[in-house]
């Protein structure tokens, strides 16, 4: 079991995931050794990632998780703004899915979670046996209870992954060209989110529209 020192914001467990979470975007989730992420984490033991984690994938899966908690806790609120506002058209709903994970864009770890969830979209992975609570509260609010079939699911996956493929490359364009390189990015979030809206409605949204309404940011 790893203890509450092990597991703290300065512990090995988590200097292991921001190592990790450096390498993996700069060199890729395959380019890098168990052994250097040890390293690069400051740690003497060679055996910390399975010690830690169980092995590359729990690992990765761990770095995704603790990014995930941020993204639902921040799409629960603007669900509720939402909800406030009477608003939960599928333009609005799905600004609210994309939203917090445009503001990764603001900060290095951020980056490299978008760089790693693009690297992951070409891999296979299981899908978990329930919706997470979010996707269960999100079905609701579209008129669409239970679990949604495999058709919906592939759509949603191509949906997820286009984001994340589309994010990383405009990390890349940021870094070098600020946030108004090419398009600008608030025209990038504008096109991204009509493009996944319409994977999930196709011909439910015309080529050109007024652009949904921003979710409101609280205060923090």
């Amino acid at each position: 079991m790893t203890s509450e020192n092990e597991a703290g914001p300065d512990g090995p467990r988590q200097r292991l995931l921001e190592a990790a979470e450096r390498l993996f975007a700069d060199r890729g989730i395959d380019g890098v050794s168990l052994a250097e992420l040890t390293r690069a984490a400051g740690l003497g033991n060679t055996g910390a990632v399975h010690h830690y984690f169980g092995g590359r994938e729990e690992l990765l899966e761990a770095i995704v998780e603790q990014h995930r908690a941020d993204l639902d806790a921040r799409r629960d609120e603007l669900l509720d703004e939402a909800e406030e506002l009477g608003d939960t058209s599928l333009a609005l709903l799905v600004r609210v899915l994309i939203e917090p994970m445009v503001d990764k864009l603001d900060d290095q770890r951020g980056r490299a979670f978008l760089s790693i969830q693009a690297q992951r979209t070409l891999r296979p992975r299981r899908r978990p046996p329930t919706p997470r609570p979010l996707a269960m509260r999100l079905l609701r609010l579209l008129g669409l209870p239970g679990v949604p079939g495999p058709t919906a699911s592939l759509l949603s996956d191509f949906g997820r992954d286009l984001a994340y493929a589309a994010l990383a490359q405009r990390a890349i364009a940021e870094a070098e060209g600020g946030r108004e390189a090419g398009i600008g990015r608030d025209e990038f979030v504008l096109q991204l989110s009509g493009a996944v809206a319409r994977i999930h409605m196709p011909g439910s949204l015309p080529d050109s529209t007024e652009p949904a309404a921003r979710p409101r940011r609280r205060a923090r």
